[in-house]
């Protein structure tokens, strides 16, 4: 049986590059796990929470201006298919509308209906702390290169 030394001994021999990867995997499957967790609370999935979360904020942003399918997909980095599904369900519950956009026929385009609204402040608090949390003890500095970091391993996974 293998205990927990062993496996810092073994973690510890691999590369750097090895345990990068494999560090960004275990603290998005963490995150995962937190936001679904937290999610199921109000009734939704983590990705459910995230899109309404991204909605929200993009309707702040700029209230004219349409938020299509295909701009979810590139946030979340999903495929269409997946974000069909998730939209399907969200509609379902009322949450979104999702309809023609008008200034392109082949795209729908996604707003938060007032119901989807009302789970906003909730998630707001809850992601607001989380990313506290992460972040609790890191200098600016630190925060700035965890940032540039991961903008760039997104940008390099984009181009592959």
């Amino acid at each position: 049986m293998t205990n927990k030394k062993d496996c810092v001994i073994i973690i510890r021999m691999r590369t750097k590059k090895e345990a990068i990867g494999r560090l960004l995997k275990v603290a998005s499957n963490q995150m995962s796990r937190e936001f679904d967790n937290f999610a199921a609370q109000l009734d939704l999935t983590g990705q459910q929470m995230s899109i309404l979360d991204f909605l929200g904020n993009q309707s702040e942003e700029d209230s004219g201006k349409e938020i299509s399918q295909t701009m979810i997909e590139l946030e979340f980095n999903i495929r269409r298919s997946t974000t069909t599904e998730i939209l399907q369900r969200m509609e379902k519950r009322q949450l979104i509308k999702r309809k023609a956009s008008p200034t392109d026929a082949r795209q729908k385009s996604v707003e938060l209906t007032e119901e989807g609204k009302q789970y906003l402040p909730e998630i707001r608090t809850y992601i607001q702390g989380h990313n506290q949390k992460a972040l609790a003890g890191l200098s600016a500095e630190e925060i700035a290169a965890v940032e540039k970091f991961l903008n760039n391993f997104s940008m390099q996974k984009g181009k592959e």
